[in-house]
């Protein structure tokens, strides 16, 4: 739903589910917030956020067999961890960013 009805290139979403990150498939800055920081911005506050790390995944070939993307983001999100994950934002690129549609 948030990746039909919302998403656009170049825009900013900020929501709380899980699907919010899918419109970044779209080439938009998507961020994932926690009910506190919603309710503000519904209030009319301002969303703030220090200036985040950026992690840059580089894949290549593709995926085969049982895989899907949502492998990826998976193990990826273990190996950073809650700690490393934080204030975060995570580009995928390289040749096998190609492979994977922009709504995985």
């Amino acid at each position: 739903m948030v990746f039909e009805n919302y998403a656009f290139p170049g825009g900013m979403m900020i929501g709380t589910d899980s699907h919010t990150p899918n419109a970044g498939g779209l080439d938009m800055f998507a961020s994932g917030v926690g009910g506190a920081d919603a309710v503000d911005m519904m209030a009319g506050f301002p969303w703030e956020v220090r200036y985040p790390k950026m992690v840059g995944v580089h894949l290549i070939g593709s995926l085969n067999g049982w895989t899907a993307p949502k492998d990826v983001i998976l193990k990826l999100a273990g190996i950073l961890t809650v700690a490393g994950g934080t204030n975060a934002v995570v580009e995928y690129f390289g040749p096998g960013a190609t492979t994977i549609s922009c709504t995985d």
